[in-house]
């Protein structure tokens, strides 16, 4: 078998070319314009990891408020917040838990207001505790998940 080139009108190939220069036009203004589109859509979320409550101070949790009731013990301290609404969740490591005399008092499980990988979804306990500052705190072993702020939706 043998093939052939047969030649194409030039008209051809110049339409084939702006169709082509059209549509990369068009993806890459959708793609530019989706970017903004889709910031505009998600929340104002930052999230932070600091290596003990050494670290954890006034100025570095300025956008989500210092929370008085981590104990000095506390390490690997993680936390997501969106920096408009105030909302935000934590965990860390700690044999004590919290603070002397804060968190004591019961209260529903907190349901996280931000999405994270890290938030525990299966083994949420029972009940919780309510702790200086709006943040509501559970226990899973030695590791303790706070949340303040609304839920997600």
């Amino acid at each position: 078998m043998e093939y052939r080139l047969v030649p194409s009108s030039g008209a051809s190939v110049k339409s084939a070319r702006i169709a082509l220069v059209a549509g990369a036009s068009t993806l890459l203004v959708a793609t530019l314009g989706g970017c903004a589109a889709f910031q505009s859509l998600t929340p104002n979320v930052a999230s932070d990891i600091f290596a003990s409550k050494t670290d954890f101070t006034p100025a570095a949790t300025a956008a989500f408020g210092s929370p008085i009731w981590l104990p000095d013990d506390a390490t690997t301290i993680r936390v997501d917040y969106d920096k408009n609404a105030g909302a935000a969740i934590l965990t860390y490591t700690s044999k004590k838990h919290f603070a002397p005399g804060t968190c004591t008092a019961s209260a529903p499980v907190p349901k996280p207001p931000i999405a994270d990988s890290w938030w525990p979804v299966d083994t949420v306990p029972a009940s919780a505790v309510s702790c200086p500052g709006g943040w509501s705190a559970f226990l899973l072993g030695d590791q303790v998940y706070a949340a303040k702020g609304k839920p997600a939706s």
